[in-house]
């Protein structure tokens, strides 16, 4: 009797051992796959962070990949808002979903100031497409760039970080009009990313070579990769509608979408240069200025 309990217990064991083993080899597969992380940078210099998590059913802990402006932060399951807690310990959302799904986190990144410069610290557990518009310029730059790139005015840096990272930058300030003649512009001021690959210590024919190969690139591909499908869907509205519709026909054809988050997506297509929003008289009129590819 004694025997064929101790058998018990030795086999009880291992199987303890085989099932805390594959669980281990498990979390570190699943950690292990990184996922891709879109920053943009506005020419306001304001950081617009967004990510895609896939769901379980109950709790889910999304470890953020930089320090947010906590009122900013928003999941969002199908256009849909889910409940979720912030911990501040562990920079992470807790999102409560009924069932699997995947989710969109977005959020504005506190960006700090560091003598006289904008300071932004990125987790090394994440992929990450930098976006930048024309009056941003890099003061660093990641170590491992996988791509560069351009999408109409906006430039991309692609970047696969091993340890956190800190990227500092200024906001290149608007020129006024003024009544004085003014110099002609340079190709360094229309091509920003000129600068960003100097940086890397590419030389002049090789500037020109790699900015040639990356424009030729299949825009809708890049388009697809920046726009959600709920970006989507308001530009095909606008389109259906002959090219401009109101806040509140937007919201007619989207009636699931709440309004809040419908104008933030709207104003972000603004930002891309897709939408042009005009005031007429109580409501925002929403102009469609480039179609989708």
């Amino acid at each position: 009797m004694k025997l064929d309990i101790a058998l018990l217990s030795s086999c009880t064991l291992v199987i303890l051992i085989l099932a805390t083993t594959l669980l281990n080899s498990a979390s570190i597969h699943a950690y292990a796959i990184k996922s891709t992380v879109y920053i943009y940078i506005d020419s306001d210099g304001v950081v617009h962070v967004n990510l895609s998590y896939r769901l379980s059913q109950g709790l889910n802990d999304v470890e953020l990949p930089t320090q947010p402006i906590i009122a900013s932060i928003d999941v969002e399951v199908d256009g849909r808002e889910l409940p979720i807690a912030y911990n501040y310990t562990t920079n992470s959302v807790v999102i409560i979903s009924e069932a699997e799904a995947t989710c969109i986190v977005s959020f504005i990144a506190n960006a700090t100031i560091n003598e006289n410069r904008l300071a932004l610290n990125l987790s090394g557990k994440y992929m990450y497409r930098l976006i930048l518009s024309p009056n941003i310029i890099l003061l660093t730059l990641p170590n491992n760039i996988t791509d560069i790139g351009a999408v109409g005015d906006l430039y991309y840096i692609d970047f696969d970080e091993s340890k956190d990272v800190q990227l500092l930058y200024i906001v290149k300030p608007r020129i006024s009009e003024t009544t004085t003649p003014s110099k002609p512009p340079t190709a360094n001021v229309s091509l920003p990313l000129q600068i960003v690959i100097a940086a890397l210590g590419v030389g002049i024919a090789g500037v020109s070579a790699f900015f040639l190969l990356k424009v030729i690139k299949r825009r809708s591909e890049e388009e697809s990769e920046v726009l959600s499908e709920l970006d989507i869907a308001i530009l095909k509205s606008v389109e259906k509608r002959g090219g401009a519709a109101l806040q509140s026909e937007l919201q007619r054809d989207l009636p699931s979408v709440p309004r809040t988050t419908l104008w933030r997506h709207v104003r972000k297509l603004e930002k891309l240069g897709y939408v042009r929003i005009e005031k007429v008289g109580q409501q925002n009129k929403v102009v469609l200025v480039k179609k989708l590819r």
